[in-house]
């Protein structure tokens, strides 16, 4: 008897009956190196984006914080100005220098860094992190779909490109932000959604489950 080879799909569907009778589509992934290279790069993707969305929050927090802190300062130091003139005394004269040079001197600290512009870069590159992440699940959906290895691959390689021109332009993310992206993804499962929620922005054709 004579050999014959099998040509096997990245997904092979079938459809399963649950135990309540409900029946719905299940897909068998079958070893492919492609699957294993494009998942594994969407993972990371997934935690750059996530990481400085992170970032972002952080950096808008110590904008706030520094809005705030000027704000009082000022008020202070004008309230000593005033006061100063009204009651002439030393203790609010020496109090009202005091708050003058804190002022100053947190002034010249600002200086030194810009929260505000680490914000808008950190917004920039998660927003193109994530329409490279959305591209990635599109690919892995027609990986799954059963394109020709020879796309992927070139769809791939056009991807990483495209990725490594983002990270080249992206800030330098935080250990503090990481980990808050850890807890987002794995704790709090931002930015994922079960299948039941997900059936319900779908129409009946296009739902995981459904009856017979």
């Amino acid at each position: 008897m004579r050999n014959r080879r099998v040509y096997m799909s990245p997904i092979s569907p079938a459809i399963s009956q649950s135990s309540t009778g409900s029946k719905y589509l299940e897909f068998n992934l079958s070893v492919n190196p492609n699957i294993d290279v494009v998942r594994e790069v969407f993972g990371r993707v997934v935690y750059s984006h996530k990481t400085h969305e992170k970032d972002r929050e952080l950096s808008s927090a110590k904008v706030s914080r520094i809005r705030w802190t000027n704000i009082i300062l000022t008020a202070l130091t004008f309230g000593g100005i005033v006061s100063n003139a009204i009651w002439d005394q030393r203790v609010v004269l020496f109090a009202t220098i005091a708050i003058g040079t804190v002022t100053l001197a947190f002034t010249v600290f600002q200086l030194s860094f810009d929260p505000a512009t680490d914000a808008a870069r950190h917004r920039v590159a998660a927003k193109s992190l994530l329409l490279i992440r959305e591209k990635y699940v599109n690919l892995l959906a027609d990986i799954y779909g059963g394109i020709p290895d020879e796309e992927i691959q070139k769809r791939r390689d056009d991807l990483q490109e495209e990725l490594n021109e983002v990270y080249e332009q992206a800030p330098d993310t935080s250990y503090k932000a990481y980990s808050r992206a850890k807890t987002a993804l794995k704790v709090n499962e931002e930015l994922t959604f079960s299948d039941s929620e997900l059936d319900l922005f779908l129409p009946k054709s296009l739902r995981s489950t459904y009856a017979r």
